[in-house]
């Protein structure tokens, strides 16, 4: 192996590395200087929550149920080479979704780890203890897991389709500012969650629509020449 197919390989994990040290520091330093909770105290709406097709639009870009229909909608559609990456309709499909189901997953995880609750009244973080619920995520917020899918299914449309780049950027960007502002995370939440999202969708989509294509190619060479059986 070539020393430049090494640092190729090696590439995508030193990236990693840096955004969950840059989230990190993002997060100590948020709570060392009460940014974190000025931020949230800025941007929650009143006790009464606004109701808007806009702001539950940006909501829902953090449900996987958002991308289980933008998947079935490019399913359907006829194989096209417009994208960056060549790839069928069903590859697509299936991508947009694992991706950020990949991503919620590992928010979920972290939160059992950290274990940090969702903002409370007081000036201070609430941890949950280890004997408290061991295996329950309802009420911790750290990293926020709609804010994770959200980014995971924007990071993997703008590698498949980098013309949507700004647009699946800003309505990710607003998923995390419903999230903060409806008093349910912490703004440190939000970018942990994205960092985790964008990281997960970048090492995942590309491998993940590489095995597809190659799956879905060899079993419609085994149906036109006969030999795959249902």
């Amino acid at each position: 192996m070539s020393i430049h197919n090494i640092q190729l390989r090696s590439r995508p994990f030193v990236i990693s590395m840096v955004a969950a040290m840059a989230a990190t520091t993002l997060v100590w330093v948020a709570a060392e200087t009460g940014i974190d909770r000025a931020l949230l105290m800025q941007l929650a709406w009143p006790e009464k929550h606004p109701r808007s097709d806009l702001l539950m639009l940006l909501r829902v870009w953090g449900s996987l149920w958002t991308w289980i229909l933008i998947a079935l909608a490019v399913g359907v559609q006829k194989r096209s080479h417009q994208g960056r990456i060549s790839d069928g309709p069903r590859s697509v499909g299936i991508t947009l979704v694992l991706a950020p189901m990949m991503a919620g997953g590992i928010a979920e995880l972290l939160k059992l780890l950290i274990r940090r609750e969702r903002p409370s009244g007081l000036e201070i973080y609430l941890f949950r203890a280890w004997s408290e619920q061991p295996w329950s995520t309802k009420g911790l917020g750290l990293p926020s897991s709609h804010s994770a899918v959200a980014f995971a299914g924007s990071m993997t449309l703008f590698l498949l389709y980098p013309r949507l780049a700004l647009p699946a950027l800003l309505i990710a960007m607003g998923c995390g500012v419903t999230r903060v502002a409806s008093g349910a995370h912490y703004p440190s939440d939000v970018v942990v969650g994205a960092v985790v999202g964008g990281v997960t969708a970048a090492l995942a989509a590309p491998p993940l629509l590489s095995t597809l294509n190659k799956f879905h190619g060899e079993r419609e060479g085994s149906l036109r020449s006969g030999r795959y059986q249902r």
